[in-house]
């Protein structure tokens, strides 16, 4: 996410790790005038309270498998309702989970893959937030819809 006010994001394309194929990389880095504590309980808090403010605005989202506090391994399995009807089904696992962020890997959704990363750091102005994004599309019709959903510009919204 990339609240107002903050540096644009582009995205840009990396080789994936042991893939040796380039996919697209969206990053983002903002400053939260929080202390790295909060920012840090926000995120890793319980995810059904503050999920519809990371969700895209408008989208209900309701979990299958809730997570009340994230932990190395944890799994979350929600599914957002785009325009209140269409299902988008994620399950994602977390790890590397610590004061300064945590991964999020999609084991199942709508991409082919999706690891995303979110570090926090203080500077003067507040905690720094940079997320990010390694995916791939895939193909067929399933990698067309992703492509329009999960594309830079929505990605930035």
């Amino acid at each position: 996410l990339n609240p107002p006010g903050a540096a644009p994001c582009f995205p840009f394309f990396s080789r994936a790790p042991g893939r040796g194929r380039l996919m697209p990389v969206f990053e983002s880095r903002f400053v939260v005038k929080a202390s790295l504590e909060a920012v840090r309980s926000f995120h890793q808090g319980d995810v059904s309270k503050i999920f519809s403010a990371l969700a895209p605005p408008g989208t209900p989202v309701t979990f299958q498998i809730p997570m009340d506090v994230m932990h190395e391994g944890a799994i979350l399995k929600f599914t957002m309702w785009l325009g209140g009807c269409l299902p988008i089904t994620w399950t994602a696992k977390h790890s590397d989970v610590g004061p300064e962020g945590f991964v999020d890997t999609m084991l199942e959704g709508p991409v082919r893959s999706w690891v995303h990363s979110h570090r926090f750091h203080t500077e003067a102005a507040g905690t720094v937030v940079e997320d990010r994004i390694t995916y791939e599309y895939g193909g067929g019709a399933r990698g067309l819809a992703a492509r329009a959903l999960f594309n830079p510009l929505a990605l930035r919204a």
